[in-house]
């Protein structure tokens, strides 16, 4: 029969393992924003050596519960930092990881949060360079020729010409 601290390590493993789990969907949901190219091809080595880890975990939840949530936790952490190092449009940065003085689940649940936010923020880059791409393309087909530039110019310079003699026939009245 087990003691209410094997059940309580097991139950912190399952944790630490659920918790290594959805930061690793989120990671893998980040790798998918990357533009392709070896920074992503790199994240994606990562994402694939924690997932190996995690299952590891899983494997041994039962024989040795501390260690499989020690591993669950490590798969985590080496997502959340491989997650850091990586900005937002692909480019290799620094930033800050989760904070040491909280407790267990609440870094795990922090690190999946910050791999949810740079994906966020890498998905933000994407549209932002599809608007910019656009309203380019929506300039180009916008803008007018020389020849139908000069038209119109010719029109205002007219215009401008008119108003200016209405003008002084009625300072002349």
């Amino acid at each position: 029969m087990a003691t209410t601290t094997e059940r309580d390590d097991r139950k912190q493993a399952k944790s630490a393992i659920r918790a290594a789990r959805k930061a690793e969907k989120e990671a893998g949901k980040l790798a998918k924003q990357l533009p392709k190219g070896a920074p992503r091809a790199k994240f994606e080595a990562v994402v694939a050596d924690a997932a190996t880890t995690r299952r590891a975990a899983e494997a041994g939840r039962d024989a040795t519960p501390r260690r499989a949530a020690r591993q669950a936790a490590r798969a985590s952490a080496q997502l959340e930092r491989a997650s850091l190092r990586m900005g937002p449009s692909g480019d290799v940065g620094k930033a800050r990881a989760t904070p040491k003085d909280t407790d267990a689940d609440a870094r795990a649940k922090a690190r999946a949060k910050t791999l949810k936010r740079r994906r966020k923020q890498a998905k933000q880059v994407q549209k932002m360079a599809k608007s910019v791409a656009m309203h380019t393309v929506v300039q180009a087909v916008t803008t007018p020729t020389e020849k139908e530039q000069a038209k119109q110019d010719m029109k205002d310079l007219q215009r401008r010409a008119k108003r200016v003699e209405l003008a002084g026939r009625r300072r002349r009245s």
